[in-house]
């Protein structure tokens, strides 16, 4: 008997345009599609009229996705999909992957949508060395360790944030970094999407328009902002 494989699906981080033509043919053709939560999937897959049977995957002890495993052994295959973007990043996708690495089953990812890429790909800056720190803490104190770490790292520093937390985590940035760049990336392929540049001293974070998903990327090539800003100094 054939062993089923597991399928990484990147799905639209808002746009639903911008889902692949492989990952409709992927989702429509495996046996179960595993959500990180089917409620917020449920208008993805009827938009593309996916019929296959999904449920959501709950986090937990790795034993608790022996069932797929299992199934996967008797070539059932699965697709897993995260709320938006590419799966296994901040989501339960990570644990799941691990089980079924852990008894040698296939693996495949099916690339799109990514709101790290999406970021990256407008900032225009170096982008080596990027240090992608996924959702930081949603403790103050912790969230502030969890960037002071990068204070001295030159390189783009890059985190998702949530609505709730937002002003704090930009009040964090402006203390910790306050000659570098930060480009806020709001929405990121929706209808009112905002990409917007600041030098950190001049950001507001109670003026931040405090609707949707973020992401924040911190330009820390603070020598070589140093160096560009000396040289315009010099030309003026």
């Amino acid at each position: 008997m054939m062993i089923g494989s597991l399928y990484l699906v990147a799905t639209p981080i808002g746009n639903l345009e911008d889902i692949t033509l492989r990952a409709i043919r992927i989702l429509k053709e495996v046996d179960q599609i595993l959500c990180e939560n089917s409620k917020n999937s449920y208008r993805l897959l009827q938009n593309f009229e996916i019929k296959t049977p999904s449920k959501t995957l709950f986090s937990g002890q790795e034993n608790s996705f022996k069932w797929i495993v299992d199934e996967m052994k008797n070539g059932r295959s699965f697709a897993y999909i995260s709320d938006a973007g590419t799966p296994g990043i901040s989501d339960p996708g990570a644990g799941l992957v691990r089980a079924v690495r852990k008894e040698g089953l296939p693996i495949i990812p099916i690339p799109g949508p990514s709101a790290l890429a999406a970021i990256l790909s407008v900032s225009g800056f170096q982008v080596n060395p990027t240090f992608f720190l996924g959702f930081l803490s949603e403790k103050p104190n912790r969230k502030k360790n969890e960037l002071e770490e990068y204070v001295n790292k030159e390189g783009l520093i890059v985190f998702y944030e949530s609505v709730y937390k937002i002003k704090t985590a930009l009040t964090i940035v402006k203390e910790l970094f306050p000659k570098s760049e930060v480009l806020i990336g709001r929405e990121l392929t929706k209808a009112h999407e905002e990409i917007k540049l600041y030098k950190s001293i001049d950001i507001n974070p109670e003026s931040i328009y405090t609707k949707g998903e973020f992401v924040v990327l911190i330009n820390n090539y603070t020598k070589k902002i140093a160096k560009e800003n000396a040289s315009s100094t010099d030309r003026v």
